[in-house]
């Protein structure tokens, strides 16, 4: 093909060779058995994924490959310029005696046994060799990136990296070249082991500029003895020209890293070698080594960390006694934002200093000997822990002190900021065997909220407690259960006189509350209350799947980087301690966790005679329920408390009405109860009339806004604890009306009235602070109701009325499914519900003067289907509305005019279960 164009837009079958005698972009596949070939001058791209399995041959200009599939299956040979504007890995074999060249931003990795003989040029992005025949035998220029990564010797004819670029040798890779030239401003990153015996590069010549970047020096076991470790980094056949401008190690200047003396440079008595030489500062006096020895470990990058894997002892009598840093040879003081991690059974008897950073216990590492008495101090900016892990000797803290699995502190320890659990799981525990003093510190801790066998983090204290410490729980995955004895948190072997408070008071997860309780000095999670249980309840707690075994955190511990707010580490594989280079800012517990509410009483698994509990209800289930039970109240409406009279002088009407009253209930059994305060305005009016001279059809539309506020106060705990919660709900129903009178002017005998109503309100639920909830709710209502009006006739024109009536209304009230603060979710409000209303009003019509007074009573019987209910979790729990309710309402309407009429009632609703409800309305009404 001369052109891109000439093979159309279609696939391309090759079974022979297909020869691309042009330049362009060729996007069409190519598969098949058959090969391709590029010749020509031009530059020719192909960027289809390409499956064709002959190989491919450049034999001029260049081909472009933009994705590793470009050059199908087989291998290239090369006898012009491949270049790959790519990332991915290239497998492909490559041979000949053209160029490789690396274009683009991407990372591309080259894994092929390639032996083209044209060189290696890296424009742009970075070029990974995984295999140590992927660059050929060529001379190499780099501008951009290139890593060698495989393990064994590397072999090319000249290595050049040039200004702005870095050349990197991995781990267990070595380099022989011809000629390696390092430009000035560019960077030679060596990762050493403890098995780099032989020279690292080799070469006849040698060139060096810019930056050598030590890597892997931390993790040398074997290095950090009292001797020093020695490297040969590249050995020369020819004395090496020049040196290194600038020595880092892991990216810090290395004499900033004063806890080693690190040193490179072509050795004095052979310049054909150049040597990186390595010591612990701690023993560089038993070294000869340039810088007095001292305990100081400065990390001083975030995010930079260190790990020493062997021993750190007593030197005190070996030290230079001219030495200027005044050290005593058995303390450590670590500073700066990174980590440090010590691997080793440390055995040094001095104080250890955390003053800034992170100092990390990796597992089974220990810091003083058996019985020691000295300190670890921790700073208030600084962090401290460990996994497995053990300190013989005190702990001061006043910054942040971790664990992981298991954490002993064999001494006293002091609190005076935060002890946090550095998993996200629970089961790790923090053991004091000494004494425990809170100096209004705080105690994190992971905790499956369920039963007494709910698996949880635990801090035991084999001496004394004193002082005060806050606790904070985090529910990890929990569902909540009744306790019997409780979930134990806090082990005291000694005098427990140590003051342990849960944070907020309580913990929430579905609809159960808990609870901290001391109980024989040892401290307890528990969800009862101190009510005397009733058995009659419909709810049933959830199954929280017997026995739950957190993940196992093994694996590497790697410590954090405490660069920030500490955040404490995940330790679902590695765990990380957390960053902290700033105010120590514990993990938020999340709010308040409130346990699921089983709606009725919970009876303890049988081990016997086993009196059955009550549980501590968490305070917001009644705003919930209070919510929703409001605006399905406020639908509600009968045909005078629209109309007011029935006495009509025209043919239509506008009007409006102010509601205002008061409602008091219970949830669970009498275990929650619920204040609402409500208002409603709503205005209307008459859109159609009809009337045959006798009977009439009004038809009006309507709307409304309501505001309820809802105040919760759940049952009291087993320690005598009591929450509250308060809520609102507020919005608009929009709704029409119809009404049928068989006497039209004077409204006498049988009536009809029907309604619908839409409503859309916004909801908002404060669980004491702790957690804070907004939601969306909706309702539909429709109502059909009925009645007879008998006159009786007095004198002056009065007469009093007698009115039976009948209603039904059904509404469908929904609500978004919410997730609260603490992991709970609360949905399920999503019901139907059915009342029916039975009653009578008496009514009479008083004339004085020119105006009519109408005093009005009205007593009700109503019934209703269902209560407001709600899931907290896998918990259904309910409103105790009483299904029989008995009203009476009381007014009086005036006649201003013979168009204008106003109307006042007080009504009331009365029920069991303290349910009542009390409410004041005026009218206004206007006649044309």
């Amino acid at each position: 093909a001369s052109n891109v164009e000439a093979l159309g837009t279609g696939d391309v079958t090759n079974d022979a060779v297909l020869e691309l005698n042009t330049g362009g972009d060729f996007d069409n596949a190519i598969s098949g058995s058959g090969k391709v070939e590029k010749s020509g001058d031009g530059t020719l791209t192909l960027s289809g994924s390409n499956t064709y399995r002959g190989g491919t041959t450049i034999s001029g200009g260049t081909l472009l490959a933009s994705n590793v599939e470009a050059l199908g299956t087989g291998d290239v040979t090369n006898n012009a310029t491949l270049e790959l504007n790519t990332g991915g890995d290239f497998d492909n074999a490559i041979s000949g005696s053209g160029q490789v060249v690396k274009s683009g931003g991407d990372t591309l990795t080259l894994s092929g046994n390639n032996s083209y003989t044209g060189g290696t040029l890296i424009s742009d992005g970075t070029l990974v060799a995984s295999n140590v025949e992927a660059l050929g035998s060529g001379n190499i220029d780099n501008y951009a990136s290139l890593q060698l990564n495989a393990s064994g010797q590397f072999v090319t004819a000249n290595l050049t990296t040039h200004d702005n670029a870095t050349t990197a040798i991995g781990a267990g890779s070595a380099l022989r070249a011809n000629t390696l030239t390092q430009e000035a401003n560019s960077t030679l990153a060596v990762h050493l082991t403890d098995s780099n015996s032989d020279a690292i590069v080799t070469a006849d010549h040698a060139n060096l500029g810019g930056t050598l970047d030590i890597t892997g020096i931390g993790n040398v076991a074997k290095s950090w003895t009292r001797d020093a470790y020695a490297y040969t980094l590249i050995d020369s056949d020819s004395a090496i020209n020049s040196d290194f401008a600038q020595f880092t190690v892991a990216g810090m200047d290395a004499k900033q890293v004063d806890f080693l003396t690190v040193d490179g440079r072509v050795n004095a008595d052979d310049d054909t070698r150049y040597d990186v030489t390595a010591s612990l500062s701690w023993y560089a006096d038993s070294d000869n080594a340039a810088t007095d020895a001292h305990g100081t470990f400065t990390l001083s990058e975030q995010g930079h960390s260190f790990t020493l894997n062997t021993a750190l002892t007593d030197v005190d009598a070996t030290l230079n006694p001219d030495s200027a840093t005044g050290w005593d040879g058995k303390s450590l003081i670590k500073r700066g934002a990174g980590t440090l991690i010590l691997g080793a059974q440390n055995t040094y008897s001095g104080d250890t200093d955390v003053q800034e950073g992170t100092l990390w216990l990796a597992e089974t590492a220990t810091i003083g000997s058996a019985g020691s008495a000295q300190a670890v101090n921790i700073a208030a900016n600084a962090a401290f822990g460990g996994h497995n892990a053990t300190v013989n000797g005190h702990v001061n803290n006043q910054g942040s002190l971790y664990f992981v699995d298991t954490f002993t502190v064999n001494g006293d320890v002091v609190n005076s900021s935060a002890m946090i659990s550095g998993s996200d799981q629970p089961n790790n525990t923090l053991t004091i065997a000494g004494n425990y003093t809170g100096n209004d510190g705080h105690l994190y801790l992971n905790t499956q909220l369920g039963d007494d066998s709910s698996p949880t983090d635990k801090l035991i204290v084999t001496g004394d407690t004193a002082g005060s410490t806050t606790l904070h729980i985090t529910n990890v995955n929990g569902l909540g259960a009744q306790t019997v004895n409780g979930i134990e948190v806090i082990e005291v072997g000694g005098q427990s006189d140590g003051d342990f408070t849960l944070y907020k008071g309580h913990v929430d997860i579905n609809a159960w509350t808990y609870t901290l309780k001391q109980d024989g000095g040892d401290w307890y999670l528990r969800s009862e209350s101190d009510d005397v249980p009733d058995d009659g309840g419909d709810v049933i707690p959830p199954d929280d799947g017997g026995d739950v075994t957190p993940p196992d955190d093994g694996g590497d511990v790697t410590p954090p980087d405490d660069g920030g707010e500490v955040t404490p580490p995940d330790d679902g594989g590695e765990v990380t301690p957390p960053d902290d280079d700033g105010d120590v800012t514990p993990p938020d517990d999340g709010g308040d966790v409130t346990p699921p509410d089983d709606d009725g009483d919970i009876t303890p698994p049988d081990g016997g005679d086993v009196t059955p509990v009550t549980p501590q209800y968490r305070a917001d289930i009644g705003v919930y329920l209070g919510n929703q039970w409001m605006a399905r109240n406020l639908q509600m409406q009968t045909l005078y408390d629209r109309e007011g009279s029935q006495y009509r002088s025209a043919d239509g009407s506008i009007w409006m009405r102010f509601k205002a009253g008061k409602a008091e209930s219970q949830a669970v059994n009498g275990n929650v109860d619920i204040d609402s305060d409500y208002s409603q305005f709503q205005l209307g009016g008459d859109i159609l009339t009809w009337s045959d001279g006798a009977q009439s059809v009004t038809v009006g539309l309507m709307g409304s806004y309501i505001n309820a506020s809802t105040d919760s106060t759940g049952n009291r705990g087993a320690d005598g604890s009591q929450f509250s919660a308060n809520g609102s709900v507020d919005g608009y129903n929009l709704g029409l009306y119809a009404t049928w009178f068989a006497d039209a002017q004077s409204h006498r005998g049988a009536y009809i009235d029907s309604w619908y109503q839409y409503g859309a309100y916004n909801n908002s639920v404060d669980n004491d602070g702790l957690s804070a909830s907004r939601y969306d709710s909706a309702a539909h209502a429709v109502s059909l109701e009925t009645g007879y009006r008998y006159d009786i006739a007095l004198s002056n024109r009065n007469t009093v009325s007698l009115t039976p009536q009948a209603q039904v209304t059904w509404q469908r009230y929904s609500a978004d499914t919410v997730i609260d603060d603490g992991g709970t979710r609360i949905s399920g409000q999503n019901d139907d519900s059915w009342t029916t209303r039975l009653g009578v009003r008496v009514d009479g019509k008083l004339y004085k003067e020119s105006g009519r007074i109408q005093p009005f009573m009205e007593v009700n019987w109503l019934h209703a289907s269902d209560n407001a209910s709600a899931t907290f979790g896998d918990t259904k729990v309910s409103q105790d509305l009483p299904n029989d309710r008995v009203e009476v309402k009381v007014g009086i309407q005036a006649n201003v005019s013979e168009r204008l009429s106003v109307y006042a009632q007080a009504a009331g609703q009365k029920g069991k279960n303290d349910y009542g409800d009390a409410s004041f309305s005026l009218n206004m009404r206007y006649n044309w």
